[in-house]
């Protein structure tokens, strides 16, 4: 059973969350805890899955506790349940609540978001996942992406659609932005799925600010040296699988899926890079050494793989489970869900190809093989030639970005 802790200063609140979740007993183990020190103390005594918290609390409030909670278990999921929309309060959760909830809630919404929470627990339970993800407040976005926001951020009545095009070129800050776009506090209806409409309502002043309210740019950014390859690349080959992936797709509304899925689908392979550089460094060289693809190493030398991060990380942060299912499989595609998971196929053809692509251009690395399979139980297979044209396109359009000094 999930364990899970639900924090607040009002005792009837809590009695209220019992009454609401009673049908829940069956599947979920539940405390509650009258404020932050109870919780705790409860804390000390027994670990937990989840901790659903309220934000304004006597004494220590709800995002200094988070971020115990996230020091004392990075693998525990942090939630946010408030009726307060004090923006100085919602930018101190930014970095320790990976979902926002408002009150009032109902049964229905409080029981889907932590269902969701749960099932991504047990589907990829692997601990060092959640371990890794669990410590994560901010993704590193490129010293470009901040200066561009800040220029922007200077010139009074920015239109939109200029922020738009800044974030949507920087797959962390894109990630942060959609993340919050999805969430209860901010989104009462359906899956928010493309940038464009996560930052039209989130505002352009919200977004124009996330770089601050991330710390983006305290952390340190692996270099080429240290990681093994640059992060500049990364985001250039996550744009080019964006706007393959979404050439790939056939419906208006696949392509915009289609495009956030291969925007993020390296997403754990940038938190990777900071989080663990030397890792990530030595899976490229035995990459090298061995002419095998950096994606076939990763599980044996840091316990997980990029894809699985990525996955874990956009999945706790709400974002909808198609686009989950991509960057969890871009590199696999489980040969018993090949005709269901198109939207993964699609972006494992945008990425695969494009690398086939790159490689050949280049001569630098070892490429993987497209699952033909998974094509053919899409019906996508005629597509094939048109698809390898695309990518050679974009691979050529790289190059000379690739050939430029970087980091």
């Amino acid at each position: 059973m999930n364990r899970i802790l639900f924090v607040d200063d009002e005792p009837a609140f809590l009695e209220s969350l019992r009454i609401l979740l009673r049908r829940q007993r069956s599947v979920w183990d539940m405390a509650f805890a009258l404020g932050a020190q109870e919780a705790l103390d409860k804390l000390a005594k027994a670990p937990f899955d989840v901790v659903v918290s309220d934000m304004r609390m006597p004494g220590m409030d709800g995002a200094e506790l988070l971020r115990r909670v996230k020091e004392l278990d990075p693998c525990a999921a942090r939630l946010v349940l408030s009726g307060y929309a004090d923006p100085a309060m919602f930018e101190r959760a930014v970095p320790v609540a990976q979902q926002y909830l408002a009150k009032p809630c109902s049964a229905a919404t409080l029981r889907s978001v932590l269902e969701r929470v749960c099932e991504l627990q047990r589907t990829l339970s692997n601990p060092a996942v959640r371990e890794q993800v669990g410590r994560v407040d901010q993704l590193p976005a490129l010293p470009e992406s901040y200066r561009l926001v800040a220029s922007a951020l200077e010139k009074p009545g920015v239109h939109i659609d200029r922020v738009v095009e800044i974030v949507a070129r920087d797959p962390a800050m894109s990630a942060k932005v959609l993340q919050l776009a999805n969430s209860a506090y901010i989104r009462p209806g359906a899956a928010v799925t493309s940038v464009a409409e996560a930052v039209r309502l989130l505002g352009p002043d919200l977004v124009l600010r996330l770089p601050m309210m991330m710390h983006a740019f305290d952390g340190p950014v692996a270099s080429r040296e240290e990681a093994g390859f640059s992060l500049v690349e990364l985001q250039q080959g996550s744009i080019a699988t964006a706007r393959l992936a979404a050439r790939f797709a056939v419906t208006p509304e696949e392509s915009e899926l289609a495009f956030t899925a291969g925007l993020l689908h390296e997403i754990g392979r940038i938190l990777l890079v900071r989080e663990a550089p030397a890792g990530m460094a030595e899976v490229v060289r035995q990459s090298i050494t061995s002419n095998r693809p950096a994606s076939a190493i990763e599980h044996g030398l840091l316990g997980t793989t990029h894809a699985e991060v990525g996955a874990y990380l956009l999945g706790m942060w709400g974002l909808p489970l198609h686009v989950v299912e991509a960057v969890a499989y871009h590199h696999s595609i489980p040969a018993d869900r090949r005709a269901e998971l198109r939207l993964a196929v699609v972006v494992h053809a945008a990425d695969t190809l494009l690398d086939q692509a790159i490689a050949r251009l280049t001569g630098d690395h070892v490429a993987e093989d497209l699952d033909l399979a998974a094509l053919e139980a899409c019906g996508l297979t005629h597509l094939l030639p048109a698809w390898r044209e695309m990518a050679e396109g974009e691979a050529r359009a790289m190059r000379p970005a690739r050939d430029q000094p970087t980091d």
